[in-house]
């Protein structure tokens, strides 16, 4: 059984593990939106109503959002319809589940799923066109959020302790470097 680090990229503890195997991927163990307020708006309502940069308008229900003003940090696109954007996961669901997350309880799971730091609103596309996928695979079209995008990637991984290699962390920190003294620290 191999072993892979758990790599706090950012300055936490290095802890080693056996990986074992992984199992298959089921988005279910992650859990869904939640209305944890009780108040008819979901975890994306509630991260629309709350990111908005203009009064958002509601359904008919009142129970979703119709439209308000975000803007995509992937491209720097404004929407103003609530249907053409998606909340994606910084670190996708399925790429955490593939770095330990599979070992994780189901509550760890549902929050990590729902944990604020990790979610963003972004365009559709851009949430299909990223799908799982990593920065080492995937980077925003914005080479403006270059920089924050790899910073937050790390900074959920090391706050999660999800199990990366050392060859991903000395990756992830030269592109780090690289795209944060191009763009400067955001």
């Amino acid at each position: 059984m191999s072993r892979v680090l758990v790599l706090a990229f950012l300055g936490l503890s290095v802890c080693s593990g056996p990986q074992g195997e992984v199992p298959g991927y089921d988005r279910a163990a992650f859990g869904g939106w939640v209305d944890a307020d009780h108040d008819c708006q979901d975890t994306r309502g509630e991260l629309l109503i709350d990111d908005s940069a203009a009064k958002v308008t509601l359904t008919g229900t009142g129970c979703a959002v119709a439209s308000g003003k975000w803007t995509d940090p992937y491209s720097g696109q404004v929407f103003t319809e609530a249907r053409d954007v998606q909340i994606d996961h910084l670190v996708p669901l399925k790429w955490a589940w593939e770095h330990g997350a599979w070992r994780w309880s189901a509550s760890r799971r549902e929050g990590f799923a729902l944990d604020p730091e990790n979610l963003l609103i972004v365009s559709g596309s851009l949430n299909a066109s990223k799908g799982a996928r990593g920065p080492l695979d995937w980077m925003p079209p914005d080479a403006a959020y270059h920089c924050s995008y790899l910073r937050g990637f790390s900074e959920i991984v090391a706050s999660y302790r999800l199990e990366v290699g050392e060859a991903w962390t000395r990756e992830m920190a030269r592109r780090t470097r690289a795209a944060c003294s191009t763009s400067g620290p955001a």
